[in-house]
C-alpha cells in the first residue's frame, strides 16, 4: 500500500504549474490559492485508488482536505490520514470502528497508533513517498521511494504492479 503525502508531492501552486509543458488539471482551490496536478499523475492517482492501493497522508484537517476535489469528486480514497495521523477517514468519513478502537485499547490517535489499526484490519504493508519526507514519522517497517521528477511515471510502475499482483 502506498502511504502518499499529498503535502509534499503531486500537487503543485500555479507558479509551478505555468512552467511545465503538459497537461495540467485544477485540483484545489483554498482561500484563493489554486493548487494543479499533471493530468497524466492524475489519471494514474486515480486508477491506483480505484484498486485501493493509495492512502493520502496530509497534515490537512477534514475540512481542509475537503478542499481537494481530486479525493472528493475523481478518487475517492477507502482510506485517509489526516491532521498527520489524528483522523483516519474510511470513504470520506471519520472511522468509528477506529475511534473505538483507541478506546479500547488506550491509544492515542497519532500516525503509530493509525497504521497499527490498518495493519491489523487490512494486513497492509507500507511503501511511502516521497522518502525524504517519512523520515522519523514511524517506527514500523516501510519501504521507501525517492522522489522523482515524473510521479506520473512512477504511479503507472505502481499501478502495473499491484494490477499484475
Amino acid at each position: 500500500m502506498l502511504l502518499l503525502d499529498i503535502d509534499h508531492s503531486l500537487v503543485f501552486d500555479e507558479q509551478v504549474m505555468n512552467t511545465l509543458a503538459v497537461p495540467t488539471l485544477l485540483v484545489e482551490r483554498m482561500d484563493g490559492h489554486k493548487r494543479f496536478m499533471t493530468m497524466r499523475t492524475h489519471l494514474r492517482l486515480k486508477r491506483l485508488v480505484e484498486h485501493n492501493q493509495v492512502i493520502p497522508f496530509t497534515k490537512r484537517t477534514l475540512e481542509t482536505f475537503r478542499q481537494l476535489e481530486l479525493f472528493q469528486i475523481d478518487a475517492k480514497p477507502k482510506w485517509a490520514i489526516l491532521e498527520s495521523g489524528s483522523v483516519l477517514l474510511k470513504d470520506g468519513k471519520p472511522d468509528k470502528r477506529y475511534e473505538n478502537w483507541l478506546r479500547q485499547y488506550h491509544k492515542t490517535a497519532d500516525l503509530e497508533a493509525t497504521l497499527s489499526y490498518l495493519e491489523e484490519i487490512e494486513q497492509l504493508e507500507w511503501t511511502v513517498y516521497p522518502a525524504e519526507v517519512w523520515s522519523g514519522r514511524t517506527k514500523r517497517p516501510y519501504q521507501m521511494i525517492e522522489r522523482v521528477a515524473d510521479e506520473a511515471e512512477l504511479l503507472d510502475q505502481l499501478l502495473k504492479q499491484n494490477v499484475s499482483n
